[in-house]
C-alpha cells in the first residue's frame, strides 16, 4: 500500500487506523465483517483470519433502538448482550450484578466555540475571563456524574508529547470579573428587559441532546456570576450544521473531537487564512500557528515535546473557546462475557479477546 501526500505530514503515522475493505469477501482489517441484514439489524460473523488471532465470538448482531431506554430495557431483561453509549446519568441505572458498566475515555470535549472575528470575542482577554469563570469540576460532578476529566485546552491530555506542568485554568470568578474590567467591559445597568451586564451574547445548541441543554444551563448560571448574559438559541440540527458552516453564530455548544492527534486541534485552530481546514470560528494567532506547523512537520521527538509544551502555553493566554470537559463514554454489557478493561480503551476495540465467562450459566457464543 503506497500513500502519496500533497506535502510532508507528521501527522500521519498516528493517522493509520483507518478501516480497510479488502478483496471480494470485504473481509477488511477488523475482527469481525457483515454478512447480511436483517431488516435493520446488522449480521456481523467471526473472521478466522483477523491478524491478532481468530476471536471467540462467532457473530455479533447490531441492533438498533429508537430510544435509549427501549435499550436499557432490552438489556436489563436478557435479550440484548451491551448496549453501546451509556448516558452519565443513566450508570447508576443499568448497573447491577448482572450488569457491568466499562467507562473509557473520549477524545472529545464539550466546549462553547467562540467566533473570534465577532466583538467582543476578538479580545483575548475576553476569552481568557470567561475560562475563567466556570467552574469545571462542579459541572463534571453535577452534570457528568463525575464521568469527566477538566479541559482547558484543545490538545489531547493523554497525547505521549502532553506536557502535564503547564498550567490550566483554576475557577476563579473574582479573577474573571477583574479581567473583563481592566479589558474595558464593566457592568452595564440592566433594563426591564435585561439583568445588568458586561455585555450578551447568543449560544447555539442543537435540539434533542439534553447533556448538551444540562450542560449550557450549569455554564449559563456561572457567567450570569460574573454579569456575563448568556442566551442559547436551540436548533435543528441541520440548521446548527449550516449556520456553523457560515459563521452566522456568536458562540456554539458542541462536543468536539480534538485527539487522540494533534491533528485534530490542528484542523480546528490553525489559522483559516493560509490553510483549508475546518477553522470556522475565526481564531488567528501567528505563534500558534508557527507551532502547529512544527508539530505538523518535526519528525524529532524532542522538538514535538517542546512545541507541545509552548503550543499549550499559548493557547491558554489566547484560548479559541471555553473548554469545559473531556467527556467519558460507558458501555453496558452482560456477565456472561469476560471483558478485557485494563487498558482503559473502549471495550470494543478488545471484542476479540473477550470470552464466555464460565461463572455464568451456559450459553452460545453468539
Amino acid at each position: 500500500m503506497v500513500l502519496e501526500l500533497a506535502e510532508p505530514s507528521a501527522f500521519l503515522p498516528e493517522e493509520l487506523d483507518l478501516p480497510l475493505a479488502i478483496g471480494p469477501r470485504n473481509s477488511g482489517t477488523g475482527p469481525f465483517r457483515l454478512v447480511r441484514r436483517e431488516g435493520s439489524n446488522a449480521v456481523l460473523e467471526r473472521f478466522d483470519g483477523y491478524y491478532l488471532g481468530a476471536p471467540q465470538i462467532d457473530e455479533i448482531i447490531v441492533r438498533p433502538f429508537d430510544t435509549m431506554r427501549t435499550a436499557w430495557t432490552n438489556l436489563l431483561r436478557g435479550e440484548v448482550d451491551m448496549v453501546t453509549n451509556v448516558p452519565p446519568d443513566a450508570i447508576e441505572f443499568v448497573s447491577n450484578g448482572d450488569i457491568r458498566v466499562v467507562p473509557f475515555a473520549r477524545s472529545y470535549q464539550f466546549l462553547i466555540a467562540f467566533n473570534s472575528a465577532k466583538a467582543p470575542f476578538t479580545v483575548p482577554a475576553v476569552r481568557r475571563a470567561l475560562n475563567l469563570a466556570v467552574d469545571r469540576a462542579g459541572l463534571i460532578k453535577n452534570v457528568l456524574q463525575g464521568q469527566g476529566q477538566t479541559a482547558t485546552g484543545p490538545l489531547w491530555p493523554q497525547h505521549w508529547a502532553y506536557d502535564r506542568t503547564a498550567p490550566g485554568y483554576g475557577y476563579e470568578p473574582d479573577s474573571a470579573s477583574s479581567l473583563l474590567d481592566s479589558a474595558g467591559f464593566p457592568v452595564q445597568p440592566g433594563s426591564n428587559e435585561r439583568p445588568p451586564s458586561r455585555f450578551r451574547f447568543t449560544c447555539l445548541m442543537p435540539e434533542g441532546f439534553s447533556l448538551l441543554e444540562r450542560m449550557g444551563l450549569e455554564v449559563q448560571k456561572q457567567l450570569f456570576d460574573v454579569n456575563v448574559d448568556v442566551q442559547f438559541e436551540v436548533v435543528t440540527l441541520a440548521e446548527y450544521d449550516a449556520r456553523i458552516r457560515e459563521g452566522r453564530f456568536d458562540a456554539l455548544l458542541v462536543d468536539l473531537i480534538s485527539g487522540p492527534t494533534f491533528s485534530r486541534p490542528f484542523i480546528f485552530w490553525r489559522s483559516a487564512r493560509t490553510f483549508k481546514g475546518l477553522n470556522v470560528f475565526g481564531y488567528e494567532n501567528p505563534e500558534a500557528d508557527r507551532l502547529f506547523n512544527i508539530l505538523r512537520t518535526s519528525m524529532s521527538e524532542a522538538a514535538v515535546r517542546s512545541a507541545t509544551g509552548r503550543l499549550q502555553r499559548v493557547l491558554l493566554g489566547d484560548p479559541p473557546a471555553l473548554f469545559i470537559a473531556w467527556n467519558t463514554r460507558a458501555r453496558a454489557i452482560r456477565s456472561r462475557f469476560n471483558v478485557n478493561t485494563e487498558s482503559g480503551l473502549d471495550p470494543l476495540w478488545t471484542i476479540h479477546q473477550w470470552t464466555e465467562n464460565l461463572n455464568s450459566p451456559a450459553v452460545s457464543t453468539r
